[in-house]
């Protein structure tokens, strides 16, 4: 097995969470005999990949292992790992996938998400059978046990590989070149306009990480109510631009409002499921724990998950209706305290485009945007607004 170059994308567990410190007791450090190359990140679902998804994938590999299976907490982190499966196998060259199913021992709908990806993006699914006796304290990371049996079954499914696997990668799926993207996975790369100590006002650059000596948890975080982070976001080829900002939500982040300045017009994403998955204008960060908490019976003497952080993404539509970069803000609506991880930026494609000006549900604003989405030009001159046009 001494020849497979193995990537491994994946979450906290990847990281070695649950083991008290002991990072190099972490399973994909108890693969022998295989170059395997990890990448992961701690409190994000799949579509946390999906953003310049190549800054992952530095060259060819026989196999992939996706390791992101109590990371399934939101209804859309299904559809982001098959999407993020098709892409990494395109990237990649991979001749076989595996899915590491760990769901965390409260979450059942996990497993039942990854298996549907699995079948889904036609990928291996390794199960790794747990209970109690695996889990650290919280009940979702593996402790030194469980670590040791998901290496143990990621063994096997690698040795079966090596086997089985056939002379040339297999067939993959659309591999169209992606839309150009712009990302700032990290807080401290953002675009952000500061005063001039050097800061914006009323915001400051914390690493609530418990161990930043091993991994950073950066983000931006509110000091002052009302006070906006102003966020530059750099003109693409085309008028029409996704923006998805990423944020903290627990019980102790606060709601926020979005907003784009002068000269950009900013509206919500075209999906019948909207609100919930990508909130716009006002976001709030505790749109789904009231259910997982009940769905998984934490105890809890709130609404709110008292223990569960996550690095959650709302994403919205943004035209450029000037030569010059947009500006967009986020302020604080409450005391709380809002973190802003990172911002990502995308070019429309030409179906959603298409989707959101011919369906019936669209508002004018969205209309506008779909019409004007895709120019490559004169996007200075786009003087109508949305409700100009709904007139016409």
């Amino acid at each position: 097995m001494n020849d497979l170059a193995v990537l491994i994308l994946g979450g906290s567990v990847t990281g070695g969470s649950g083991l008290q410190n002991r990072a190099e007791l972490s399973w994909p450090k108890a693969l022998d005999n295989v170059h395997a190359t990890a990448r992961f990140k701690g409190a994000i679902d799949p579509s946390y990949f999906l953003h310049c998804t190549d800054r992952f994938v530095e060259h060819s590999y026989d196999v992939v292992l996706f390791d992101l299976g109590a990371n399934m907490v939101a209804p859309g982190s299904a559809s982001s790992l098959v999407a993020l499966i098709r892409r990494v196998r395109c990237l990649a060259n991979a001749s076989a996938v595996g899915i590491v199913n760990w769901p965390g021992n409260s979450a059942w709908h996990n497993a039942d998400r990854t298996r549907w990806a699995a079948n889904e993006a036609r990928a291996a699914l390794v199960e790794v059978p747990h209970g109690p006796e695996f889990y650290s304290n919280d009940r979702v990371h593996p402790n030194a046990r469980g670590h040791a049996l998901i290496a143990e079954r990621v063994h096997a499914y690698l040795d079966s590989v090596k086997t089985s696997r056939p002379n040339a990668p297999s067939a993959p799926d659309d591999c169209a070149a992606p839309l150009p993207e712009w990302c700032y996975p990290s807080a401290p790369e953002m675009p952000v306009m500061r005063d001039v100590t050097g800061k914006p006002h009323g915001w400051e650059l914390v690493d609530d990480s418990p161990t930043p000596d091993r991994l950073h948890k950066y983000g931006w975080a509110s000091s002052e109510h009302g006070t906006p982070l102003t966020m530059v976001v750099p003109p693409g080829n085309t008028c029409g631009t996704l923006v998805t900002v990423a944020f903290l939500a627990s019980n102790v982040t606060g709601p926020f409002r979005l907003a784009c300045e002068a000269g950009c017009a900013c509206s919500p994403l075209r999906k019948s499921f909207q609100p919930a998955s990508d909130p716009f204008p006002i976001v709030t960060g505790h749109e789904s724990w009231a259910n997982f908490v009940s769905r998984h019976n934490i105890t809890t003497n709130s609404t709110r998950n008292p223990t569960l952080k996550v690095t959650k993404e709302t994403t919205f539509n943004l035209l450029r209706e000037r030569k010059e970069a947009c500006r967009i803000t986020a302020t604080p609506t409450t005391d709380e305290r809002v973190r802003i991880d990172a911002l990502y930026m995308r070019e429309a494609d030409v179906a959603y485009a298409h989707a959101t000006l011919h369906s019936p549900l669209s508002t004018p604003e969205q209309r506008w945007f779909a019409l004007n989405a895709l120019r490559r030009a004169d996007c200075g001159n786009l003087s109508g607004r949305a409700e100009t046009h709904s007139r016409g």
